[in-house]
């Protein structure tokens, strides 16, 4: 009885969760293109852009800016945090 039940709960929340997803995401491919760009243009920018680590969870655009927060050896060799916000157009 407790195996049923299991069962038809576990095929309850699998049905929900398909219907649930409707194959589109939280980031456009806009929404891509510009955070790239963006990350092509901070590193630009910075001394050793090899070291460049991009903080993702903290990444965000909003219109044509992309807000970025990265890490990466400033002139000394020393790893340093910085934010940037980047216009970028289409």
């Amino acid at each position: 009885m407790r195996r049923q039940i299991l069962g038809w709960l576990l095929a309850g929340l699998f049905t929900i969760s398909l219907l649930g997803c409707d194959g589109t995401s939280s980031s456009s491919n806009t929404d891509i293109d510009k955070i790239i760009k963006a990350k092509q243009m901070v590193r630009a920018r910075l001394n050793y852009p090899d070291t460049a680590d991009f903080h993702e969870l903290k990444t965000s655009v909003t219109g044509n800016t992309v807000h970025l927060v990265v890490t990466a050896k400033n002139a000394f060799g020393v790893p340093s945090t910085h934010t940037f916000d980047i216009n970028v157009s289409d």
